[in-house]
């Protein structure tokens, strides 16, 4: 149940490079190899998104305590005066990288490395197909060579970011003395438009002892991440052709 009090929040916005697209050497006779990479978006999220985050209850409890005080704050410089309840969930708390495994590929989010891989290889083929389409296309319209080049381009990079969402270790109750966690991973694929929103996967494990996450160098760590990714790979594989 998210917890609700008067506060004030602010929520940074970042923004990530943009990748500039490789040149080809694609002559007018057939088009190279390529690969179309996707390109990794953190949008809104902030710096760490990158890594996993465990989001234990001391950071629930670090979080209350934190708004009370800028919430006693505020009214006071406010003359008692509130300035509106806003709750938040455990979800959106952005908890601290897990220590035991700093450089270990298992932390890495997935929409930085294995589902982008998973997707790209999609990305590639739909864009190839357009690309011999175009080509196809240029062929036959009395196009120069160099427009017959240009249309049988692969892009390096697709038009259709990707987006990550959760990609915590989180706990599962509040109270209590037990000390299970759930694996959470999230991503959307494409940027909102009007009636026409990102495709989004989430998956979530079960909730799980913290020493059984530990055990054997994190064994079942990495067993639910490859579940978390062939998920989320299955399900934004299908996102229609046009919305790439």
């Amino acid at each position: 149940m998210a917890l609700s009090f008067v506060g004030v929040s602010a929520q940074a916005q970042v923004t990530v490079p943009e990748v500039p697209v490789r040149p080809t050497s694609a002559a007018a006779d057939a088009p190279a190899p390529h690969e179309t990479r996707l390109r990794f978006d953190r949008g809104t999220y902030k710096h760490g998104i990158e890594g996993l985050r465990v989001v234990k209850r001391q950071n629930t409890l670090n979080n209350v305590a934190g708004q009370v005080a800028l919430n006693v704050a505020v009214s006071l410089l406010a003359g008692g005066a509130t300035f509106g309840a806003r709750g938040f969930g455990k979800d959106e708390l952005a908890g601290d990288p897990l220590e035991d495994l700093q450089g270990d590929p298992v932390v890495v989010n997935p929409a930085i490395s294995d589902l982008n891989d998973a997707l790209s290889r999609v990305a590639t083929e739909i864009y190839r197909r357009r690309a011999a389409a175009a080509r196809e296309t240029a062929l036959q319209d009395g196009s120069t060579p160099e427009e017959i080049e240009e249309a049988s381009r692969i892009p390096a990079e697709a038009d259709t970011p990707l987006h990550p969402a959760a990609w915590h270790l989180i706990y599962e109750n509040l109270t209590g003395s037990d000390e299970l966690f759930r694996l959470k991973f999230g991503a959307e694929l494409g940027r909102g438009g009007f009636m026409r929103p990102p495709a989004v996967c989430a998956y979530q494990s079960e909730p799980i002892a913290w020493t059984e996450w530990q055990a054997d160098h994190w064994h079942r760590l990495r067993d639910e991440r490859a579940k978390a990714v062939a998920a989320c790979a299955e399900t934004l594989a299908a996102t229609p052709e046009n919305r790439w």
